[in-house]
């Protein structure tokens, strides 16, 4: 049966949905494009139809993942009183370790783009951290520009750091320890 171009376009936003939340979730080689399209309700047959290649797809989804987790981090910081605490708050947190797949890329794929043969990938998460390093640079208050930089490496750094490792430990209560401390440390006011 042949499917409308609307219900081809519906089908693969679908997939690049199921791909930014799974990519994220399980990396990219920790799942397979069968895996993937049984996900989004598809068939693997209808893969290739919709897109030129597995690199091809992690490109959409995670532009997908990022396009997600910005307004997210938009959302929490805009109204805030104190956007660099809302940003810490948001990103070292048990809620941010626990649920990958609705998580920043960066935290999830920053390893696998040191492993990926594809520019493209690669660019994209190099452009993430860019902008990053552009917001916690922004955010940085009372330094110069040259200080403001190096603080917004530190800090992105501690955060991403932070989440990986909570994540990576079966210990719960090391896993918590370590979002605790990073958060406490990386607070404006901690000096306060």
């Amino acid at each position: 049966m042949r499917v409308s171009n609307a219900q081809a376009r519906e089908n693969r936003e679908r997939v690049i949905d199921v791909a930014a939340a799974q990519f994220r979730e399980r990396g990219i080689e920790g799942i397979g494009i069968a895996d993937l399209m049984k996900s989004a309700g598809l068939t693997h047959g209808g893969f290739y139809k919709q897109f030129r290649s597995k690199d091809d797809l992690v490109v959409q989804a995670v532009t997908r993942a990022i396009d997600g987790t910005t307004a997210d981090i938009g959302a929490q910081i805009g109204a805030a009183d104190d956007p660099l605490a809302a940003l810490i708050a948001f990103y070292v947190s048990t809620v941010h370790r626990d649920n990958p797949a609705r998580g920043c890329s960066l935290a999830s794929l920053a390893v696998d783009a040191t492993r990926s043969d594809d520019p493209a990938f690669r660019a994209l998460i190099g452009d993430l951290v860019a902008r990053y390093l552009a917001l916690l640079t922004d955010l940085a208050t009372g330094q110069d520009a040259a200080s403001a930089r190096q603080t917004a490496i530190v800090t992105l750094s501690q955060m991403l750091g932070a989440v990986i490792l909570a994540r990576a430990v079966p210990d719960k209560a090391l896993s918590d320890e370590i979002l605790q401390v990073v958060a406490r440390d990386l607070s404006p006011d901690r000096d306060a």
